[in-house]
């Protein structure tokens, strides 16, 4: 009964080892943000850490009118950028925001985009290029009326790789498995 007991633990401890990482999240992260327009639309910092607040992480600013153009809020796993104002914009503005390394699986990558909304602007979902830790967001060629905005979920791909508690777990099984073997051996030799 002893081993019964003892095989059906071990087996519960390595499936347990073997199970995925916990649900990823940038919260925590810190982020870049560029432009390739710096004469006309500049990121307000370079950096932000990504909080659950419902401050924007990025303020785009018009430098030669001293004002706000968006708002670029980043939560665990999604994008919001907001015009704050009308405007329209000529050229090929983009804006980047990088360095989208998840906590508890720095190996994630971006693999899509998903949730896809827009309210107040002519953008579409091809508008939005992805990198493994970066998204672009074309901005140009559109009038933006006051409040507008697009919001979109990144889609990621987690590494393999578990998590130390799950590897520890997963020891523990091995070493049950182990001794429930042990214990077959010396039993069968009558020791």
């Amino acid at each position: 009964m002893f081993k019964t007991i003892l095989a059906a633990c071990a087996a519960v401890l390595l499936a347990l080892g073997l199970g995925g990482a916990a649900n990823a999240s940038l919260l925590g992260q810190a982020v870049t943000c560029s432009s390739n327009a710096s004469k006309f639309l500049v990121c307000s910092s370079p950096t932000a850490t990504v909080t659950d607040s419902i401050d924007p992480e990025f303020r785009i600013l018009a430098p030669r009118f001293g004002t706000s153009s968006f708002e670029f809020d980043i939560s665990s796993e999604s994008i919001v950028v907001r015009s704050v104002g009308s405007f329209n914009l000529g050229g090929l503005i983009t804006f980047t925001i990088g360095d989208l390394f998840w906590a508890n699986d720095p190996n994630a990558t971006i693999a899509g985009i998903a949730n896809f909304v827009v309210s107040g602007v002519p953008l579409v979902e091809s508008d939005v290029t992805i990198a493994a830790n970066a998204v672009s967001i074309a901005v140009a060629n559109r009038r933006w009326g006051d409040g507008a905005f697009v919001s979109f979920d990144l889609v990621t791909s987690h590494s393999d790789l578990p998590e130390p508690a799950a590897l520890a777990l997963f020891g523990l099984g091995l070493a049950g498995l182990g001794l429930a073997a042990r214990r077959r051996t010396l039993h069968r030799l009558g020791r």
